[in-house]
């Protein structure tokens, strides 16, 4: 069944899952996108404030989005984003660590000028498993009315 902006409610919270870091992954990844030199060279990085490899922030809220879509947004009527109105890495995710994410709902306003859609408030955070803060966002996301068109496509 597919949620549309009317059955989205504020305070409301979903648990997304959690996946783990996987070494050879996070360097693939950072070599790509992000080629600092704590995220692609063990070496170095191990002479670092970080002791160690860490995963691209890039990487671990990308990782979180997999977690959000599969958790929640691939089950609503949403159109997209605006962007992120804050995102902050607060504890580096090291090679091994696994990072369980939930989204809270903060606010749900209807659209003043179009009857077809409304802006979901969302927190996206995830923590490690000492309980640390890894990750935390804010956006507004963008979701149709029940009344704003067409039946929703939903993957078979």
């Amino acid at each position: 069944m597919v949620r549309y902006f009317e059955d989205i409610t504020p305070e409301e919270t979903h648990d997304l899952g959690s996946y783990t870091a996987d070494r050879d992954e996070l360097i693939e990844f950072a070599q790509r996108y992000d080629p600092q030199l704590i995220h692609v060279d063990p070496e170095v990085a191990r002479e670092t404030m970080y002791g160690g490899l860490i995963a691209s922030g890039w990487h671990t809220a990308g990782s979180c989005m997999a977690l959000l879509v599969e958790g929640f947004l691939s089950e609503t009527a949403t159109l997209g984003s605006f962007g992120l109105e804050e995102l902050r890495w607060r504890t580096p995710v090291r090679p091994g660590d696994t990072v369980r994410a939930e989204l809270a709902v903060v606010e749900t306003t209807a659209s003043e000028s179009r009857d077809d859609r409304g802006y979901v408030t969302l927190d996206v955070r995830a923590e490690n498993e000492q309980g640390e803060e890894v990750v935390y966002w804010r956006s507004t996301n963008i979701f149709l009315t029940r009344d704003g068109g067409d039946e929703w496509p939903t993957a078979e």
